[in-house]
């Protein structure tokens, strides 16, 4: 039985990876082209390995972001050798508070991958069509398990556009969260169930919240301002979105 774990890269990988990786360039395409990269990030110890018996057969480098570089050895692919090089990936990202994660899908066909880990288009401010590159994203919904209970009260989050703040004209949210929380009237808090996580897209500009409880507005503006800050939102340390996990009640309430 091969044993199979996931760990930083080190200097005596990269020939035998440099080695697949030039086996299986195909047409004059390959991830070979991008060695240099590939070594920088090995060098800053910012590249994981997917290692058996044989050695590394995957390799993911610089976490989820626009530098990724996924690839798994031709005839290790469809193990699930990329799949859990990316959820440890995931789970190395929201411990640093990345709640909003990009990636760059190239070539195109690994968008359905993308796809089943649980990312969705970013969308851009132009229309699809122009666009030479796909990006897809992930919002973090990481569950707090010490939120629970029948006393739970509803909170929820509008995310709007930008032009809401100055259309004369209704505009109707972007996307709406629904989340539990648990009230604490000593601290003036409402501890969520889950994390509500707000992408930077260029097609809201700067993301509006609107965030309401039991029918009363607790805030609304942009994400980034200081009345937001207030209340819990925090911007993610990749500068992709914000976040928010617990909710402080301002003083007027």
């Amino acid at each position: 039985m091969k044993r199979k774990s996931i760990r930083t890269a080190l200097p005596s990988d990269l020939p035998y990876i440099q080695k697949w990786l030039k086996y299986e360039v195909r047409n004059g395409y390959g991830f070979i082209k991008n060695w240099g990269m590939i070594q920088d990030a090995c060098a800053q110890k910012l590249m994981t390995v997917f290692v058996d018996s044989e050695g590394p057969v995957g390799f993911l480098t610089r976490g989820i972001s626009l530098d990724t570089i996924l690839q798994t050895k031709s005839d290790c692919q469809r193990c699930g050798i990329g799949r859990a090089l990316v959820e440890h990936a995931i789970r190395q990202e929201d411990a640093k508070n990345n709640a909003v994660l990009i990636v760059q899908c190239e070539p195109r066909s690994s968008v359905e991958f993308w796809s089943k880990m649980g990312f969705e288009a970013h969308r851009d401010a132009e229309d699809f069509k122009h666009l030479k590159a796909i990006y897809m994203q992930r919002l973090s919904k990481m569950a707090y398990k010490q939120v629970r209970g029948e006393e739970l009260e509803m909170v929820i989050v509008r995310v709007y556009p930008e032009k809401a703040l100055y259309s004369k004209e209704p505009v109707k949210p972007d996307r709406v969260h629904y989340v539990l929380a648990k009230f604490d009237e000593k601290k003036r808090t409402l501890e969520l169930a889950h994390r509500i996580s707000i992408a930077h897209e260029p097609m809201l500009k700067d993301p509006v919240v609107e965030v309401s409880w039991s029918g009363i507005e607790i805030v609304m503006g942009k994400a980034k301002h200081e009345e937001a800050i207030a209340i819990g939102f925090k911007r993610t340390p990749n500068y992709c979105g914000f976040y928010l996990d617990v909710i402080t009640l301002p003083d007027k309430f």
